[in-house]
């Protein structure tokens, strides 16, 4: 959004349409319209009236919701104009800024002192000293319209988001179909849409909650956005780094000696998504994770994606000692769903020892393909010296294809790994009894290995 700096008086129009509440919105209209007729000390009087209004609608918004802060701040001021408590009302109103950031945590710090200069510009305007005419405060044009577009921006355009009702709304953002699944997208939608205007108590509230949804009462409705929490919590870890540092770990460490069996093992898409959790767990909860590994059946194994923390140190043994007793169809479902390089060894094992051409050609693309990017050049010498001694590999319809995009996967290898491909060629052209062209002497990793020579010699 622009700042109140290059902000014209056409975008505060703008801006005066988007405001919440209608009577607000009135009130910000006089002071925008005394503003444009040059009586800039009225339109300062009637933006702190609207701030003033805006802050207290929004307090019975959060009261009205069942917040106890806003809940009290709303009796006293309902107390006091009933009794017409004038003294009372003058109190609250000098207090109003005050209540506003630390009660209701509306402000944030820039805020707070943004608005303290209106109300400041505010009582030079309406109670103006007794001095000679010429020095009465006489606000610049610039001043007022600043005054204008931060109560517009920083309060009477956006909905009261603190507390239970900040928190009620991220987890309807969540539950829903069109909450971002992808790391970029969550950090953009969270910045924009609760961090980066956040109080450190939302924050504080937010990580609550996310830690929480997955191993509560109500943990089954969180069952399919595991995943997303666990991302969601990483990338607030880095817009809010010294508060995730600060609170996590104690939330952490509290939190989880209370979760059941049954669900604590959600725990491991966060464990993934970072690493240090690990750390801050108490030492028994970490003795109940390792032992869950264990012993839970395969389809809860899976199902909680306990294969996603092979790269937690203590757990990495733990969790390929569990891998290793599965049959092989459960091995390659999670291969295939978490290629890892922990798992390239197993799955290279795996693909060499394939029985029939379908089932060479299953494990090419839910094995070697996946791995690709994991792979050293060792890892795809490996594989071609099993495709070369399995005639259930090289002799399969698909191989040639997966071999291609294999080659093309792991062409930045290609100076390390140009002799063995060279020699699965040349081999396979062999027992086509040096006809090229045939389908199983792979002429196009032929032509592959010709043009990545022609490029290197154009070099």
């Amino acid at each position: 959004m622009n700042t109140s700096g290059n902000l014209g008086i056409t975008d505060i129009d703008v801006l005066a349409l988007t405001v919440r509440d209608g009577e607000s919105r009135r009130l910000i209209d006089e002071a925008i319209t005394a503003y444009r007729s040059g009586a800039l000390r009225s339109a300062i009087i009637s933006t702190w009236i609207a701030v003033a209004y805006d802050i207290i609608v929004k307090a019975r918004e959060l009261a009205g919701q069942g917040e106890t802060a806003p809940q009290k701040f709303v009796s006293e001021l309902e107390n006091a104009i009933v009794l017409n408590d004038k003294r009372k009302l003058q109190t609250f109103e000098a207090e109003l800024l005050h209540r506003a950031n630390c009660d209701l945590e509306f402000l944030a710090p820039h805020e707070y002192i943004a608005f303290e200069r209106l109300q400041n510009d505010r009582h030079l305007c309406a109670h103006p000293a007794f001095v000679l005419e010429d020095e009465l405060y006489q606000p610049s044009p610039e001043q007022v319209r600043a005054h204008i577009v931060h109560a517009l921006q920083y309060l009477l355009v956006h909905a009261p988001l603190q507390g239970k009702s900040a928190i009620a709304r991220f987890d309807a953002d969540l539950l829903s179909s069109s909450f971002p699944t992808t790391a970029d997208e969550i950090s953009t939608f969270l910045r924009t849409r609760y961090l980066d205007r956040a109080k450190d108590i939302l924050v504080v509230n937010l990580l609550k909650a996310i830690i929480s949804a997955p191993f509560g009462s109500e943990h089954t409705k969180y069952a399919n956005k595991i995943q997303t929490l666990a991302l969601s919590l990483r990338e607030i870890s880095k817009a809010k780094t010294h508060l995730y540092d600060t609170e996590v770990p104690r939330l952490v460490a509290s939190r989880f000696e209370r979760v059941s069996d049954n669900v604590l093992l959600n725990i491991c898409p966060y464990l993934e998504n970072d690493p240090r959790i690990w750390t801050w767990l108490m030492e028994s909860d970490r003795t109940r994770i390792r032992r869950l590994i264990e012993t839970v059946d395969e389809e809860t194994f899976k199902t909680c994606g306990a294969y996603s923390i092979l790269d937690i140190g203590p757990l990495s043994d733990v969790v390929l000692n569990r891998f290793d007793s599965f049959d092989e169809d459960v091995q390659v479902a999670i291969i295939a769903e978490h290629p890892t390089k922990k798992f390239v060894s197993r799955a290279i094992k795996i693909y060499a020892d394939a029985g029939s051409f379908r089932h060479a050609e299953h494990l090419g693309q839910s094995l070697i393909l996946p791995l690709a990017t994991c792979f050293s050049s060792e890892d795809v010498k490996s594989v071609l010296a099993a495709a070369s001694e399995n005639c259930q590999i090289w002799h399969a319809g698909g191989t040639p294809e997966i071999l291609e995009q294999l080659f093309d996967q792991t062409n930045v290898l290609l100076n390390d790994t140009r002799a063995s491909w060279t020699a699965f060629v040349d081999q396979q052209i062999a027992r086509q009894d040096g006809d090229e062209s045939a389908f199983y002497s792979y002429p196009k990793l032929l032509e592959r290995l010709d043009e990545s020579v022609s490029d290197t010699q154009h070099l």
